[in-house]
């Protein structure tokens, strides 16, 4: 059983724990397969999180960073209905005014839709809002 030192994390190892190479001199990467897999995450991770960053500001002109100030003066939670639970695809959504572009805040994906149905009308919001409680059961609340 041939024997070969990672570079990486410095542990001998056998040498079914590497990748093949051919451009190597002994056929195989010089990080074990552990290491390799470790420093990909990292890489794939760190490209998630630069792609975010530019989306964020391109659309809404802030940082990821940004982003992560906010949703922590929010406790992690959405502005409206206080969940934790963000909804959608995992990431709680810029809320921002669409004629001046200014950021209200974060939201869970069903908040967020919500205004979108209303298109950002505060005279439709309070409409649904008095319907509601026209029509609604006060002995119980979910709120």
């Amino acid at each position: 059983m041939t024997i070969k030192t990672c570079i990486c994390c410095k542990l001998e190892k056998s040498i079914s724990e590497y990748h093949k190479d051919s451009g190597k001199k002994d056929g195989y990467h010089t990080t074990c397969k552990s290491c390799s897999c470790s420093r990909e995450r990292k890489r794939y991770l760190n490209g998630k999180i630069k792609d975010k960053d530019l989306k964020l500001r391109r659309k809404y002109g802030i940082s990821h960073n940004d982003y992560l100030e906010i949703l922590e003066a929010q406790n992690g939670r959405c502005a409206i209905c206080s969940t934790d639970v963000p909804g959608g695809k995992g990431a709680f959504h810029v809320d921002h005014c669409h004629n001046s572009g200014k950021i209200r805040g974060l939201l869970c994906h069903r908040c967020n839709v919500g205004l979108g149905h209303f298109q950002d009308k505060e005279s439709l919001l309070l409409k649904a809002a008095l319907y509601l409680s026209n029509y609604s059961d006060h002995t119980t609340s979910s709120d």
